[in-house]
């Protein structure tokens, strides 16, 4: 006699009842995780890719920056030499000048001085030779007068 067993499983239709069920969550459960890790992958990437470019720009940019404050410096400098050689260049003019109208007053002080002196001495001498001339002609006056008075006298004797 043979006799043929068959033995039929037959599965049962819960998952949470099946054999491997928990290795099947758990596989769904790293298959998700991996698939959000290289999301988030990708996205760190192409985040840095966006930050080092965005870095770049800075450094070009500060670059730039420090070139143009390097030749706004340099450009004040200059302004500043060109401003104190004008100032300076002014102000020795200005001195020369203040120098030379001390000079010139200086000058006309001595030659109004002298013009007043040899006034003076003019006035003087005019007025001593009016004195002299003065006291001649008063001694000729007296003179013409004397002699003038004699003719007198004689023409009252002839009369």
């Amino acid at each position: 006699m043979n006799v043929i067993l068959a033995i039929g499983a037959k599965e049962p239709s819960c998952p949470a009842c099946s054999r491997y069920d928990f290795e099947e969550r758990l596989l769904e459960r790293v298959l998700r995780n991996e698939l959000a890790i290289e999301t988030m992958l990708k996205e760190i990437r192409e985040t840095n890719v966006n930050v080092e470019s965005a870095l770049t720009l800075m450094k070009d940019d500060r670059k730039k920056l420090e070139a143009t404050l390097d030749a706004l410096e340099k450009s004040k400098n200059e302004m500043d030499a060109g401003l104190k050689e004008t100032l300076d260049g002014g102000l020795k003019n200005m001195s020369n000048y203040v120098a030379h109208m001390e000079q010139r007053h200086e000058d006309m002080e001595s030659k109004l001085y002298n013009a007043i002196n040899i006034g003076m001495t003019n006035i003087s001498e005019a007025v001593s030779d009016l004195t002299q001339n003065a006291s001649i002609t008063i001694s000729q006056i007296h003179k013409e007068n004397a002699i003038l008075k004699g003719m007198h006298l004689i023409q009252l004797w002839k009369c």
